[in-house]
């Protein structure tokens, strides 16, 4: 490839799927930099083109696979480190992320790194810095990292499913995050099902080979709700057993944090070795109650549970009214008693626009016209690190940048 030929395709209106490089700089003299390495290296799935930060952010918010290199500009940027969060929404955890820069501010350059960001460049760019800086090991790629969040049921028929798919659906459409949707019932969970797929026991094969947990087999062995949302679940015969070595769930979690924002984990048990290490997996476990006296009580021993537990997640409490409010039922207010927590979301009865969603496999009605989807935005926007009264976050979102002693 000559070098007109390597301008003319870095002129694209946006990257494209197959690029591993991208590139938005600030001036011509950076991007004449970028485009001789890539001639120099011989690197042609490259985009290289004239911005700032801001137009790195929609970039990214626009393209269906992230590239493995991300390097950016934030020379006119007043506020770096803000507006890096703000990249950190829209990029896959594993994408390597170089910033380039006109301050020579060892101050900001730990801030960086403290953020997971690969390098920090400081202006004027040489071929030679640049190759460095995307050729270099990544020490940091343990600390970017998504976030996993496990949903599990004080019983049977609470919704679990029904509010963990609601909520991917939303993270994924509305935030824009990558999900990873987990359907840990291998034996037919109703995921796929409220999500308008099928299943192709991906979860099973993953499961069995975590071995060789790469992108391309994840990609694989999963199915694409969206653009934005990937489904793993399984649908194995009754009769046939699964069996697993200890800590085969721990390393796909791991694996799915590494490539999604979010991993949603839908848990169809309550007591057991793989229970126990998808509870060790999660950052965040929600228990998923209705308003009944034994529901209140699994509740709290759930909680007790996994707050015992070795990784020391958040808990917080779903009440779901999943059944007809009638006389007898316990209140919110003795359930939030009984539990001797403030940190309970309530979601109301709805079952017309339940059954609909459900059964067509199609997303809630907008939330304008329905107090469930209301609900669902309230628990994404804790999850995401936004304002909502009645779940309580330990962390915020941009935990997952920061080193693991920083995040609790």
């Amino acid at each position: 490839m000559g070098a007109f030929e390597l301008r003319s395709a870095n002129r694209r209106a946006a990257p494209q799927a197959t690029d591993r490089i991208v590139a938005v700089v600030g001036d011509a003299s950076s991007e004449e930099v970028v485009k001789n390495l890539m001639l120099d290296q011989g690197i042609t799935h490259a985009f290289v083109t004239r911005g700032h930060i801001g137009d790195a952010i929609e970039l990214m918010r626009g393209i269906e696979h992230s590239p493995r290199h991300l390097l950016v500009d934030v020379s006119d940027s007043s506020m770096p480190v803000s507006d890096l969060m703000r990249l950190a929404e829209v990029v896959d955890p594993s994408v390597n992320v170089v910033v380039v820069g006109d301050r020579n501010d060892v101050g900001l350059f730990r801030s960086l790194l403290r953020m997971g960001v690969e390098d920090y460049l400081v202006k004027p760019l040489t071929v030679e810095l640049v190759q460095r800086a995307l050729t270099a090991s990544d020490p940091s790629a343990s600390v970017r990292a998504g976030k996993a969040i496990g949903f599990i049921g004080a019983r049977g028929g609470v919704g679990v499913t029904t509010i963990a798919t609601a909520l991917a659906r939303h993270l994924a459409d509305k935030t824009r995050r990558r999900i990873a949707y987990v359907d840990l019932d291998l034996h037919g969970g109703a995921a796929a099902s409220m999500l308008g797929i099928s299943s192709n026991n991906g979860l099973a094969e993953l499961l069995q080979n975590t071995q060789r947990l790469d992108q391309q087999l994840i990609h694989q062995t999963s199915v694409a709700q969206s653009d934005r949302l990937s489904v793993l679940s399984a649908a194995l015969p009754y009769e046939q057993p699964l069996a697993l070595r200890p800590g085969t769930v721990g390393e796909l979690v791991a694996a799915l944090k590494r490539h999604f924002h979010y991993v949603v984990l839908d848990l169809p048990q309550r007591a057991g070795g793989f229970v126990e290490e998808t509870l060790d997996a999660c950052e965040t476990i929600h228990v998923v109650s209705d308003r009944s006296v034994h529901a209140a009580r699994e509740t709290a021993r759930l909680c007790r549970f996994a707050e015992g537990r070795p990784a020391d997640a958040a808990v917080s409490v779903l009440l779901n009214n999943a059944q007809q409010p009638v006389r007898g039922r316990v209140a919110q207010a003795d359930f939030v008693h009984a539990l001797g927590r403030a940190s309970v979301l309530d979601f109301p009865y709805e079952p017309q626009t339940l059954a609909v969603a459900e059964n067509l496999g199609e997303a809630i009605a907008d939330g304008k016209h329905s107090a469930f989807a209301r609900a669902v935005v309230a628990l994404a926007d804790a999850i995401t690190g936004s304002d909502a009264p009645a779940v309580t976050a330990r962390s915020p979102w941009y935990a997952r940048l920061l080193p693991k002693r920083s995040a609790k």
